[in-house]
């Protein structure tokens, strides 16, 4: 069980690391300078309760949802999809919240 939390715990930051290595190059693969700023996608029920792991979802240059709660930010994607007819935001609204960092019953992982 701990070697399983550590292992799942170097994925996540992985993704942190990750993502500023493509905010550096993305831009200078395009021929621009400069660099892209990295977004994070933590809601504060996850700060609050401590859900999160440092230096993954919480951190980044900007956290656009960091102090909305996870009912409103559903509720304004479910709200947007139909005022703007784009059906993705309500699909993301519905999708079941995983860290996934484990592979889950049924998908391709554990075939």
């Amino acid at each position: 069980m701990v070697e399983d939390l550590a292992l799942q715990n170097i994925q996540a930051r992985s993704r942190m690391v990750t993502s500023y290595l493509l905010g550096q190059l993305v831009p200078w693969a395009n021929g621009q300078n400069g660099f892209l700023m990295v977004l994070a996608s933590a809601n504060i029920a996850e700060g609050l309760r401590g859900y999160m792991t440092k230096y993954d979802c919480m951190s980044a240059d900007l956290n656009p949802i960091g102090g909305i709660n996870k009912g409103d930010i559903r509720a304004f994607l479910v709200h947007y999809a139909k005022e703007i007819n784009l059906q993705v935001l309500a699909d993301i609204a519905a999708a079941t919240p995983t860290a996934e960092l484990r592979p889950h019953e049924g998908s391709e992982e554990t075939n």
